[in-house]
């Protein structure tokens, strides 16, 4: 009898183990407040429901720590390591891929893979990805102004025009910040023309990039607090958008203004426009450290986030507004319509400009020259 009473005690013990919940501990950029809820309220509510998964989001400011961390602790042969899951994309993931803390072909198991745009899985900022990180979501540069009257500008030269007949009406973050980075990046393009700087060796590049210099330096004075600090983060640009400080704002996520409208942030009229030449375009991506304690709870992590659920909760503007990386072919017409609604309004520029003004992202050397030389010739002067 006692022997029997021990063998149901194990089952039910045994049975309580099986249903044990399983944290992940998700390491991204913190900066948005509407990303941070989204990802608490969301995302996290529905794994836990669903996959009995605690998805622990460990916000961060600058995402090369986190890669500092991985391969500092691979260095000292670290073999269990806190970051279960990384938000990452273009020069960082060549760091991770370079360094060998990332693991490989970790979209095997991932059931909601067949569903994404190939195209996603090819490159990140020209390194090839090799299976080592999953596609979140897509991103255009875009920016931002109150809607009323005509567009500020579409090029550099109506820039520079606008910024001085509107003196103090215009910023940018540092270069230091991914959105400040990519406005010089653009405006480099724009300035010297993509498939030149394609072109360029890295010192031709160099060279060439000082009639950027002189560009930026000669708004310099035009700009909020005529050039003499720059707001340190997208967010920070986005209050002074907000308070009306500045008249535009800008960043990669398409689906923000909507957003921020909804949320009363933004005015009514709002709107996001394009350059003429097109604005960057790239993917982000999710990945696995090698030394990650949860590794198959990440994977049903990924593979809820690029699940159609996932997708359309992310592209929701409410939430965050990001655009999908789902092949639309794939999906049936029910989803397919879902997904159309949410980028289809007067605030946006249609699904046909956005497609025509793409613009590939430059490859993380060349996108860390220019951000060097920004710093060495605007930002410090």
């Amino acid at each position: 009898m006692k022997k029997f009473i021990v063998g149901i005690l194990s089952l039910v013990i045994l049975g309580g183990c099986g249903k044990e919940e399983k944290k992940v501990n998700m390491y991204m950029w913190g900066g948005s407040k509407e990303i941070n809820k989204f990802m608490d309220d969301v995302i996290a509510v529905n794994l836990e429901k669903n996959e009995n998964i605690k998805l622990n989001r460990v916000p961060i400011s600058n995402i090369k720590d986190t890669v500092n961390k991985l391969i500092v602790e691979k260095q000292a042969g670290k073999t269990s390591g806190s970051v279960d899951l990384i938000w990452i994309n273009g020069e960082n993931f060549k760091e991770l891929k370079k360094a060998d803390v990332l693991e490989k072909n970790i979209g095997k198991n991932l059931e909601n893979l067949k569903y994404v745009k190939t195209s996603t899985l090819e490159k990140d900022f020209g390194e090839s990805i090799d299976g080592y990180e999953i596609p979140w979501g897509e991103a255009q540069f875009n920016f931002i102004y109150r809607g009323t009257g005509k567009i500020p500008f579409k090029n550099y030269m109506e820039l520079m025009e606008y910024v001085k007949n509107n003196p103090g009406k215009f910023t940018y973050p540092e270069v230091n910040n991914f959105t400040g980075s990519a406005f010089v990046r653009n405006i480099a393009i724009d300035i010297l023309g993509y498939k030149n700087i394609e072109n360029m060796s890295e010192k031709e590049l160099e060279n060439n990039l000082q009639i950027v210099w002189n560009y930026f330096n000669e708004i310099k004075p035009y700009l909020w607090r005529e050039g003499n600090t720059y707001p340190e983060s997208e967010g920070k640009l986005d209050t002074l958008y907000e308070n009306g400080e500045v008249d535009v704002t800008m960043g990669y996520t398409l689906n923000k203004v909507t957003s921020k409208i909804t949320a009363g942030q933004y005015p009514n009229t709002s709107k996001s426009f394009l350059l003429e030449k097109g604005t960057l375009f790239n993917n982000h991506y999710l990945a696995i450290p090698a030394n990650g304690k949860n590794k198959l709870e990440a994977e049903k992590v990924i593979d809820y986030l690029i699940s159609s659920e996932g997708q359309l909760l992310k592209q929701e503007p409410k939430n965050w507004g990001d655009l999908t990386i789902l092949d639309m072919d794939m999906l049936n017409e029910n989803e397919r319509e879902k997904f159309k609604s949410l980028v289809e309004n007067d605030h946006l520029p249609s699904m046909d400009q956005l497609k025509e003004k793409r613009v590939k992202e430059l490859s993380p050397e060349k996108l860390l020259i220019i951000e060097k030389g920004w710093n060495n010739n605007v930002g410090k002067i």
